[in-house]
């Protein structure tokens, strides 16, 4: 659907600190992509994603991207089981430790792999608060923003909303994705028109994170043929 007015394309202002989002199911991954992108527009340094959901879609993110160059900036890292998923997470605060200053780092899906069924409730429950500081480590002592999400928001997931200082919903409206911040300081219209029309495809996306791209002054960035580090 179009719209006859150009979208704004205003998207949350990260802090430093655990941002935990959740998004409505029909917006996908997108909009975790494209804060992921946007910090890096902002940022100098590396940017990480440690996935644990299978929702790591690195050609949708080189569709989105403005410029490839970016991509050089981003490291994708994805788990498999429980102990693989905490094991990443581990490496990846021991090894910021020593390296230089992240823009952003982002886990989606950070409960999916310890509600598995063949894990013991116990060691879960451990492996998971193990997760979960981890991430917490890393945004205490790099003061970056840390972006989370969860699978399910139930019992086994408190722990992590107990973690986060800031929530943000993204949600599907007539008027087009909007994050919310669910202390109710925060509502930022990603794309909004005055007849109520709007279009959340990809070549949406697209436009929204080329206009935060000059926002950012990162026009300049020149298109390179390196995919995304995927580990």
């Amino acid at each position: 659907m179009r719209s006859s007015r150009r979208p704004t394309a205003d998207l949350p202002k990260l802090a430093p600190g655990v941002t935990l989002v959740d998004v409505d199911n029909d917006l996908g991954v997108t909009p975790v992509q494209a804060l992921l992108l946007d910090q890096v527009f902002g940022g100098d340094g590396q940017a990480y994603w440690v996935d644990g959901a299978n929702r790591a879609n690195t050609t949708r993110l080189r569709e989105l991207a403005p410029a490839d160059r970016v991509l050089d900036r981003i490291d994708v890292a994805r788990g498999f089981t429980a102990h693989q998923h905490t094991s990443l997470l581990d490496r990846l605060a021991g090894r910021l430790d020593s390296r230089d200053q992240p823009s952003v780092v982002v886990a989606t899906g950070l409960d999916r792999m310890y509600r598995d069924a063949d894990i013991e409730d116990e060691l879960a429950t451990q492996m998971f608060i193990r997760a979960i500081a981890s991430i917490a480590r890393i945004a205490r002592i790099h003061d970056v923003p840390v972006v989370v999400t969860r699978c399910r928001e139930d019992d086994f997931s408190r722990p992590l909303r107990r973690a986060a200082e800031t929530h943000l919903q993204c949600r599907a409206t007539p008027y087009g994705p909007r994050f919310e911040d669910t202390a109710g300081d925060v509502e930022t219209l990603v794309y909004h028109t005055g007849d109520g029309w709007m279009q959340t495809t990809l070549a949406f996306w697209q436009e929204v994170l080329e206009h935060r791209a000059r926002i950012h002054g990162a026009t300049t960035l020149e298109r390179a043929a390196g995919p995304v580090g995927v580990q």
